[in-house]
């Protein structure tokens, strides 16, 4: 059995207990769970120590759990107003995950706030937008894949594995493979499942809207004892690490030179000489491609100073862009206006 099995049967337990203000039987607990009496006693045992699950018996001596309803109440737990701020402005953060289960978890906890708060409070908090507006360049609409998140976090939490339709945008193709996905991973507004690809035989990171089909298998997997999603992102700029770390050079000048300043954007990043008009700053980074793409939205303010590979890869890219930029600006000086 997984490592990850028991806890998402008891995570499914709590859950159906809770559903249940009255009670819920062993053998609906069990007939929900589809497994044994003796595995959800054993659950219940486990559960009963950590939270105030209780049981009445009743119809003929048979136990009925019960979740008490103040489960996270305690004189410790008070939200001050800076704290349900917080939590209003993070609404924000999580745009891009409604609909879905991670975002609704946000929605029905600040419901149960609104419903507390008196009527001049809720007239402030409905103005938090005016105030504080947390601005994303891009954003994705997951909530038509709440299934095939619902689906990923199951598998990841059960370490089950899933056979996936993936459509890559670098070959313009669909893949079809066995996938042991460990984790799930937000960046810049976009979610990425992090796993093994059974047709590559190695980890590889898939970007969620890029999936066309999910299907759950029953097939169990092992994951790396070693693996953790921070650590195999260490190298990264953003979430693709498929090599050994470098060390990387870059000249900043002007603008760039005071938001590298200004900006950690990586946490191998280095300023190793800072002048009056440029910096130099390295950094240790295992994939390239994601580094490559914000460098070069410095234009002119910044240039990779090695390795030398790195330097001729980014010199062929502004070949090419400034190749494709030739007809465009002969056709504009043809236009009169």
């Amino acid at each position: 059995m997984a490592r990850g099995d028991g806890l998402f049967r008891q995570w499914e337990l709590i859950r159906a207990i809770q559903a249940h203000r009255f009670g819920v039987s062993t053998d609906d607990l069990c007939a929900r769970l589809e497994c044994n009496k003796r595995t959800v006693q054993r659950d219940l045992t486990v559960l009963q120590d950590i939270f105030p699950i209780s049981y009445e018996q009743r119809d003929r001596g048979k136990r009925f759990w019960k979740l008490a309803h103040n489960a996270i109440e305690s004189e410790q737990l008070q939200l001050t107003m800076t704290e349900m701020l917080s939590l209003f402005l993070s609404q924000q953060l999580l745009l891009p995950l409604a609909g879905t289960q991670f975002g609704d978890g946000l929605q029905t906890a600040l419901q149960k706030i609104r419903a507390l708060l008196p009527t001049r409070a809720l007239t402030y908090f409905e103005g938090l937008d005016g105030s504080f507006f947390i601005k994303s360049l891009a954003n994705h609409d997951y909530s038509g894949q709440d299934k095939d998140i619902r689906i990923l976090n199951e598998a990841i939490l059960s370490q089950k594995c899933v056979k996936v339709i993936y459509r890559s945008a670098s070959k313009g193709r669909e893949t079809i493979s066995e996938f042991h996905p460990y984790g799930m991973v937000l960046l810049h507004a976009s979610l990425y499942c992090i796993g093994y690809l059974a047709c590559y035989k190695e980890v590889r990171t898939l970007k969620v809207a890029r999936i066309k089909g999910l299907t759950r298998l029953e097939k169990c997997f092992e994951k790396p004892v070693d693996f953790t999603l921070a650590g195999h992102l260490q190298g990264a700029f953003g979430v693709f690490q498929t090599q050994k770390p470098r060390k990387i050079r870059v000249e900043f000048r002007g603008w760039a030179a005071t938001n590298v300043r200004e900006m950690q954007w990586h946490p191998s990043q280095k300023i190793v000489k800072d002048g009056k008009d440029a910096v130099v700053a390295t950094f240790e980074l295992g994939n390239t491609v994601e580094f490559k793409r914000w460098l070069l939205g410095f234009g002119p303010a910044a240039r990779a100073l090695g390795p030398a590979s790195l330097v001729e890869e980014i010199a062929r890219d502004l070949e090419q862009a400034s190749g494709h930029y030739a007809h465009v600006r002969q056709d504009a000086e043809g236009v009169t206006t």
